[in-house]
Order: C-alpha cells, then sequence, then structure tokens
C-alpha cells in the first residue's frame, strides 16, 4: 500500500514538473523568432552586431538572408505575443525615417546571398530612435517617410536605449504624394518596399532581385479584376516608357498593343508558387505603336544603330489568360493548350508599369546588338478590340440587310420584267389586228373577173377569123 502511495506521488510530481517545464519554455520562447532562423541562435545572433569586421559583417548579412526567407505574418505574430526583451525577439514597429547609409555586402557572399549591399537606417518612433538593418530600401525614399519594420531584435542598449533590427525588407510609404499605380497597390495588400531597386535595375535583365516584387505584383494585378470602380488608368505607348522608365515604375496605365505570340511560363519553386497564388503564369509578346516617333539603339562595338520605326516591342505578363483568349477557333485543345502559340490581333492591357527589362533578340542578333530592352507590363485586364469580337451583333445586322436589300432588289426586277413582258404582248397583238384590216381582199370582184375572163377566151375559140 505505500509502494502505490509512493507511485502515485511520484507521478504526481512528475506532472507538476512537466507542467512548470512547459509553462516555463512558453514563456522562453514566447515571441522569439530563433526557431525561424535556420543555423541561427542567440549567441550566434549577438555576435553579428555590431559588425566589426568582415567576418561579422558576413554573419549579420546571413542572418538578414534567414529573416528574409522567414513569413513576415509569422514574425508579426510572434512580436504581438509579447514585448521584445532580447536578442532573437521578434518585432514590429512603424517609424519616420532619418539618415539612411549604404553598406556592400563581402564579395564573396554577393553571389550566395542575392543582394549586393545592405542599409543601415535610423527611424524615429515617438520619443524612440531604432536602428534597422535591411537588404531592401528603396533609393527612392527620403527623409520623414513613413517605415514599417518587421524583423528580429539584434540587440538592446540599455544604456542610450536604442534597440537595433534586422529585416529583410521595410515597408516604404512615401511623405511625397503617391502615384495611382502606388495608391491602388497599397490599398491592395501590396508591399511598396519591394518596389526597392527596380529604377537602380533599368534595362538589365530580370534576376532574382526582382522576383519578391515581381510575383506579388502578378498577383496582385489579378486580385484586382475582381473589384469594381477601379480608377481609370493613364493612357501611354512605348515612348512614354523609354522616356521616363525610373520614374513610372508601378504606374496604373493603359495600352493599344497588337499581339504576336503567348507563352506559357510554368512556376516550380514553392515560394514563388505561394506568392504567384499559381504553379504559371503568362507572357505576351507585342507590339506598340510608335507614331511617328523614331527609336535608336546603340549596339555594342561600335556597330550602325538599330532603328525601329512605327512599331516597338512590349512584354506583358498576366496570372491568367481572359476567356476570348483561351477560346480558338479552328484549333484542337492541344493546340490551345500548348506552351507556345502565335497571338493574332489588337488588345487593350490595363496594369502596371514593372519596368524596362532587357532579354535576348534574334532580331537584335542580327543586326549586331546584344539584347532587346523594352517596357515590361503587369496586366490585371486584357480586352479584345477586334471588331468581329467587340460588334458581332452589328456585324450581323449589316449581313441580315444586304440580303434582305437583294432579295428586294430580285422581287423588284422579276415585277419589272413581268409589266414589260405584259405590254410586249399587247403590241404584238395590236400590230397583228392592224396587218389583218390592210390585207383584207374582196372575193366577189375576184370571183366576177375570173368569170368574164373564161366566157372571153370560150368566144375567141368559136370564131375561125380569129385563128
Amino acid at each position: 500500500m505505500f509502494c502505490a502511495n509512493r507511485a502515485t506521488w511520484v507521478i504526481q510530481i512528475g506532472c507538476i514538473l512537466f507542467l512548470c517545464s512547459t509553462v516555463i519554455l512558453g514563456e522562453t520562447f514566447a515571441g522569439t523568432a530563433i526557431p525561424l532562423l535556420s543555423g541561427f541562435d542567440q549567441e550566434r545572433i549577438e555576435k553579428a552586431f555590431p559588425p566589426e569586421d568582415n567576418e561579422s559583417l558576413g554573419e549579420l548579412c546571413k542572418l538578414i538572408y534567414r529573416i528574409r526567407g522567414a513569413d513576415e505574418k509569422t514574425l508579426g505574430r510572434l512580436a504581438s505575443e509579447s514585448p521584445p526583451g532580447e536578442a532573437g525577439d521578434a518585432i514590429q514597429l512603424q517609424g519616420t525615417l532619418g539618415d539612411a547609409k549604404r553598406v556592400q555586402v563581402p564579395q564573396q557572399l554577393q553571389e550566395y546571398l542575392n543582394f549586393r549591399s545592405i542599409y543601415f537606417l535610423q527611424i524615429q518612433n515617438n520619443e524612440k530612435t531604432f536602428r534597422v538593418i535591411t537588404s531592401r530600401f528603396p533609393t527612392q525614399a527620403k527623409a520623414g517617410d513613413r517605415i514599417q519594420v518587421t524583423g528580429v531584435v539584434l540587440a538592446m542598449d540599455s544604456k542610450t536605449s536604442q534597440t537595433s533590427i534586422a529585416c529583410g525588407n521595410v515597408g516604404w510609404f512615401p511623405k511625397r504624394e503617391m502615384s495611382g499605380g502606388e495608391k491602388l497597390l497599397e490599398s491592395s495588400g501590396f508591399n511598396l518596399s519591394l518596389l526597392a531597386g527596380l529604377s537602380d535595375r533599368n534595362r538589365l535583365p530580370l534576376s532574382p532581385l526582382d522576383g519578391d516584387a515581381f510575383y506579388s505584383m502578378i498577383a496582385t494585378a489579378q486580385q484586382l479584376t475582381t473589384l469594381p470602380n477601379l480608377p481609370a488608368p493613364k493612357s501611354a505607348n512605348p515612348i512614354t516608357f523609354l522616356r521616363d522608365g525610373k520614374d513610372l515604375i508601378a504606374d496604373w496605365i493603359q495600352m493599344e498593343i497588337e499581339g504576336v505570340q503567348v507563352t506559357k511560363i510554368a512556376v516550380t519553386t514553392p515560394e514563388r508558387q505561394e506568392q504567384l497564388g499559381s504553379d504559371h503564369y503568362f507572357q505576351i509578346d507585342a507590339i506598340g505603336d510608335l507614331g511617328e516617333v523614331v527609336v535608336k539603339v546603340e549596339p555594342e562595338a561600335g556597330e550602325e544603330p538599330v532603328v525601329f520605326k512605327t512599331r516597338y516591342p512590349i512584354s506583358i505578363v498576366i496570372r491568367e489568360l481572359p476567356e476570348f483568349l483561351t477560346r480558338v477557333e479552328n484549333q484542337g485543345p492541344s493546340e490551345v493548350e500548348s506552351i507556345v502559340r502565335p497571338l493574332r490581333g489588337k488588345l487593350l492591357v490595363k496594369g502596371f508599369f514593372f519596368r524596362l527589362w532587357a532579354y535576348e533578340s534574334e532580331f537584335m542578333q542580327q543586326q549586331g546588338g546584344s539584347s532587346q530592352f523594352g517596357p515590361l507590363l503587369i496586366a490585371s485586364e486584357l480586352r479584345d478590340l477586334e471588331p468581329s469580337a467587340a460588334n458581332p451583333i452589328g456585324v450581323e445586322k449589316i449581313g441580315y440587310a444586304a440580303a434582305t436589300a437583294i432579295l428586294l432588289g430580285m422581287v423588284g426586277i422579276w415585277f419589272w420584267l413581268r409589266n414589260a413582258g405584259k405590254q410586249d404582248l399587247q403590241v404584238k397583238q395590236k400590230r397583228r389586228s392592224q396587218q389583218a384590216i390592210n390585207t383584207k381582199l374582196n372575193f366577189t370582184q375576184i370571183a366576177e373577173s375570173q368569170t368574164s375572163e373564161e366566157q372571153g377566151s370560150l368566144e375567141s375559140s368559136k370564131d375561125p377569123s380569129a385563128s
């Protein structure tokens, strides 16, 4: 009996200790982001800041790389669970931008991390000052702009009451008047800080640095298709972007284009699929009208400039094609679902200008150039401008009217021929009656003359002197 009671007592003590350890661990790890940072613990985070040499700077850059891979919503939830108290805790705040400095990532890490610079920002929040280190920062941001931060605490200096924070990117809300496109993106949940660096890569090929902004903007543009009362977009043409490409990033625009071909692009990375909301998107190669402007592109090696007249190539991406582009007449299902297929006809595109991008072009290679560059648009809507599709009812009415006119004409000709035939018959009958009256013979006179002639011949035959 004593043994049984002792066993029960041991079990109760074990349960109490387990519950206490659970509470202690829960308090210890409440709000910490360390489980999200593969390979980093609190000690390694503390050694990464402040960066006193090239090695510690490299560690700080690697930490920022890990934070970039963490889910920002999870970091925000952890930050709301408890106030930050030490290195590794999640934190979220907003403030006003003060100073900003740029530091280059060690050369040997740039290719691995896919970013070349980090930025040291001073953020003023009420009476407190925060130091924020991030890898994405819009170069057009200015002092006084509002900055939102979701990241990880690096250090909390009790002497200066300054907290240092590392984050993958910051939310940027410019103090200046935002463009219509920026307002539309922000109201749809797009993080404007993802636009950071796009202008710096003007006329360069797409790179991993563009990935977050590219896929997120495609997803946001697709969401707008379900929203009513969207603002009116600006009318644009290729010259608009070739002239002011850096200043028009994220502008909400519309343009008339002529389709060339459409390509289905597969997205295989789970991270990008989550950002995009799909495992594919479509790229449309098109041509825009230059009007009377002539564009000259200077090639490499001192060759003659490549000249574009009347038309210029445009690239458009969209997550899902509209129905009129998926319904292709005179083609089988295999051709409609093909990866690359021709596209003919005029279209109206509404969407956002991403940036000028460079790509391989067979035409440029034939002309001695290395690569083509042109506007890249992210479409929210594509509309068919072909007359046959734009107003099929009107075309049908025209056809009915033409057929009716022809039928009425044939009936009129038939009546005219019938009346003309009747008139001809009456004329013929009248002529015949007149001829009959004019040629009527006097049979009595003919008979008398014939009788007198016969008698005269008989008398002459009886008279001998006549012989």
